[in-house]
Protein backbone atom coordinates (compact mmCIF):
# COMPACT_ATOMS: atom_id res chain seq x y z
CA UNK A 1 0.00 0.00 0.00
CA UNK A 2 1.03 3.45 -0.84
CA UNK A 3 0.20 6.44 1.28
CA UNK A 4 0.34 10.35 0.93
CA UNK A 5 -0.15 13.03 3.29
CA UNK A 6 -2.79 15.62 3.42
CA UNK A 7 -1.65 18.65 5.31
CA UNK A 8 -5.73 20.62 6.78
CA UNK A 9 -5.74 23.24 8.13
CA UNK A 10 -9.26 22.62 10.24
CA UNK A 11 -10.28 25.58 12.51
CA UNK A 12 -13.03 25.02 14.88
CA UNK A 13 -15.21 28.17 15.91
CA UNK A 14 -16.99 28.85 19.07
CA UNK A 15 -20.51 28.31 17.10
CA UNK A 16 -19.49 25.21 16.20
CA UNK A 17 -18.83 25.75 12.94
CA UNK A 18 -15.58 25.16 10.99
CA UNK A 19 -13.00 26.17 8.37
CA UNK A 20 -11.56 23.07 6.17
CA UNK A 21 -8.23 24.20 4.25
CA UNK A 22 -6.51 21.70 2.31
CA UNK A 23 -2.96 23.30 2.45
CA UNK A 24 -1.44 20.04 0.01
CA UNK A 25 -0.44 16.62 -0.28
CA UNK A 26 3.13 15.20 0.49
CA UNK A 27 5.02 12.17 -0.25
CA UNK A 28 6.97 12.47 3.26
CA UNK A 29 5.97 13.21 6.82
CA UNK A 30 8.99 15.56 6.93
CA UNK A 31 7.83 17.67 3.41
CA UNK A 32 4.13 17.82 5.03
CA UNK A 33 5.84 19.37 8.36
CA UNK A 34 8.10 21.77 6.16
CA UNK A 35 4.57 23.10 4.69
CA UNK A 36 3.25 23.24 7.48
CA UNK A 37 6.03 25.14 8.94
CA UNK A 38 5.81 27.69 6.16
CA UNK A 39 1.61 28.11 5.93
CA UNK A 40 2.18 28.64 9.96
CA UNK A 41 3.22 31.59 9.29
CA UNK A 42 0.53 33.36 7.29
CA UNK A 43 -2.73 35.42 7.94
CA UNK A 44 -4.91 33.54 9.24
CA UNK A 45 -3.12 30.16 9.70
CA UNK A 46 -1.15 31.77 11.85
CA UNK A 47 -4.12 32.73 14.61
CA UNK A 48 -4.76 28.73 15.00
CA UNK A 49 -1.55 27.36 14.22
CA UNK A 50 -3.02 24.26 16.30
CA UNK A 51 -5.39 23.67 13.78
CA UNK A 52 -3.06 21.84 11.31
CA UNK A 53 -3.58 17.75 10.93
CA UNK A 54 -1.37 15.63 8.87
CA UNK A 55 -4.04 12.85 7.25
CA UNK A 56 -2.61 9.70 6.10
CA UNK A 57 -4.72 9.38 2.60
CA UNK A 58 -4.26 5.76 1.17
CA UNK A 59 -3.40 6.11 -2.85
CA UNK A 60 -5.60 3.61 -5.03
CA UNK A 61 -3.04 1.49 -6.31
CA UNK A 62 -4.94 -1.86 -7.08
CA UNK A 63 -6.03 -0.54 -9.80
CA UNK A 64 -3.45 0.25 -12.13
CA UNK A 65 0.66 -0.35 -10.68
CA UNK A 66 2.71 2.47 -9.69
CA UNK A 67 4.74 3.36 -12.72
CA UNK A 68 7.83 4.54 -9.76
CA UNK A 69 7.94 2.10 -7.78
CA UNK A 70 5.48 0.11 -5.31
CA UNK A 71 6.44 3.03 -2.11
CA UNK A 72 6.76 5.90 -4.18
CA UNK A 73 3.58 8.03 -4.85
CA UNK A 74 3.19 9.66 -8.69
CA UNK A 75 3.68 13.35 -9.29
CA UNK A 76 0.20 13.95 -9.34
CA UNK A 77 -3.44 12.66 -7.57
CA UNK A 78 -6.95 13.30 -8.22
CA UNK A 79 -8.94 13.18 -4.74
CA UNK A 80 -12.54 12.62 -4.28
CA UNK A 81 -13.67 14.74 -1.63
CA UNK A 82 -16.91 14.77 0.00
CA UNK A 83 -18.58 18.36 1.00
CA UNK A 84 -21.94 18.62 3.37
CA UNK A 85 -23.43 22.08 4.00
CA UNK A 86 -24.47 21.38 7.81
CA UNK A 87 -26.98 23.82 9.05
CA UNK A 88 -25.33 24.36 12.64
CA UNK A 89 -22.03 23.25 11.52
CA UNK A 90 -21.42 25.11 8.31
CA UNK A 91 -19.43 23.51 5.44
CA UNK A 92 -17.95 20.05 6.29
CA UNK A 93 -15.39 18.40 4.18
CA UNK A 94 -13.51 15.25 3.90
CA UNK A 95 -11.23 13.28 1.29
CA UNK A 96 -12.92 9.79 0.43
CA UNK A 97 -10.15 9.29 -1.51
CA UNK A 98 -6.82 9.38 -3.60
CA UNK A 99 -6.34 8.40 -6.73
CA UNK A 100 -3.80 7.46 -10.14
CA UNK A 101 -5.65 8.72 -12.15
CA UNK A 102 -9.11 11.17 -13.12
CA UNK A 103 -10.92 8.01 -14.53
CA UNK A 104 -10.32 6.07 -11.35
CA UNK A 105 -11.59 8.86 -9.23
CA UNK A 106 -14.62 9.42 -11.48
CA UNK A 107 -15.33 5.54 -11.53
CA UNK A 108 -15.15 5.83 -7.61
CA UNK A 109 -17.15 9.10 -7.51
CA UNK A 110 -20.01 7.36 -9.26
CA UNK A 111 -19.61 4.36 -7.07
CA UNK A 112 -19.22 5.33 -3.63
CA UNK A 113 -21.81 4.12 -1.48
CA UNK A 114 -23.18 6.02 1.54
CA UNK A 115 -23.12 9.30 0.72
CA UNK A 116 -25.69 11.39 3.00
CA UNK A 117 -28.23 13.34 2.02
CA UNK A 118 -27.74 17.01 0.28
CA UNK A 119 -23.65 15.87 0.47
CA UNK A 120 -21.11 16.67 -3.01
CA UNK A 121 -18.58 14.50 -4.01
CA UNK A 122 -16.30 16.30 -6.45
CA UNK A 123 -12.90 14.97 -8.33
CA UNK A 124 -9.96 17.39 -7.40
CA UNK A 125 -6.80 17.24 -9.36
CA UNK A 126 -3.92 18.07 -6.89
CA UNK A 127 -0.02 18.11 -7.31
CA UNK A 128 1.64 15.90 -4.85
CA UNK A 129 4.55 17.82 -2.95
CA UNK A 130 3.20 21.47 -3.30
CA UNK A 131 0.66 23.27 -1.52
CA UNK A 132 -2.31 24.89 -2.50
CA UNK A 133 -2.48 27.64 -0.06
CA UNK A 134 0.53 29.86 -0.67
CA UNK A 135 -1.17 33.22 0.94
CA UNK A 136 -2.63 34.56 4.08
CA UNK A 137 -6.92 34.22 4.21
CA UNK A 138 -9.36 36.27 6.88
CA UNK A 139 -12.32 34.20 7.90
CA UNK A 140 -15.37 36.62 8.18
CA UNK A 141 -18.62 35.56 10.06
Amino acid sequence: MTFVLALIHLHAFPDGSSDFKLVGVFSTQRKAAEAQAATVELPGFRESPSSFWIVPVEVDATRSPLDTGPDQPPGDLHLLFQTLDHPERGELVKILGAFLSEEQAQAALSNHPGIPAGAELEVTPIDLDERTWTEGFVTVK
